[in-house]
């Protein structure tokens, strides 16, 4: 690919910082890095991976609702992060964070010192994480 023919279709980076590094020959057939805003066939494909995580995530979302899971749970899955990332980021074990999400009575009972420290992990407020907004 020519560097005049770097796909610009920018609907997935548009208004955001975030680029491409696309590499593609100049007129001397050297290969330069290019800057993309993206193209379409990958912006379908994040798209479709985005969608297929909402749609679990709303899954998730109704099991908190029914009482089987608790908020964590939903974050987790929203913001796509596993126990065993947010364990490493918070110092909770991997079984605990599994148990606070499968647990909604334990999760609930936790002190705010543990809260915050699983808010902080997450990149959310407290007050974020024991809802589901």
């Amino acid at each position: 690919m020519k560097i005049n023919e770097v796909p610009q279709d920018g609907e997935i980076l548009k208004g955001t910082p975030v680029r491409d590094v696309c590499y593609a020959l100049d007129e001397d057939g050297n290969y330069k890095e290019v800057i993309s805003v993206g193209w379409d066939p990958k912006n379908d494909a994040i798209n479709f991976a985005w969608s297929a995580i909402n749609e679990e995530s709303e899954k998730i979302r109704q099991e908190v609702i029914s009482g089987r899971q608790s908020p964590l749970s939903y974050h987790l899955s929203r913001l796509v992060m596993t126990p065993e990332i947010l364990a490493q980021y918070t110092g909770f074990s991997r079984r605990d964070v599994k148990r606070f999400c499968n647990k909604p009575e334990i999760f609930f009972k936790l002190s705010y010192d543990d809260l915050s420290k699983l808010a902080a992990g997450l990149n959310i407020t407290v007050e974020q994480l024991i809802s589901l907004d």
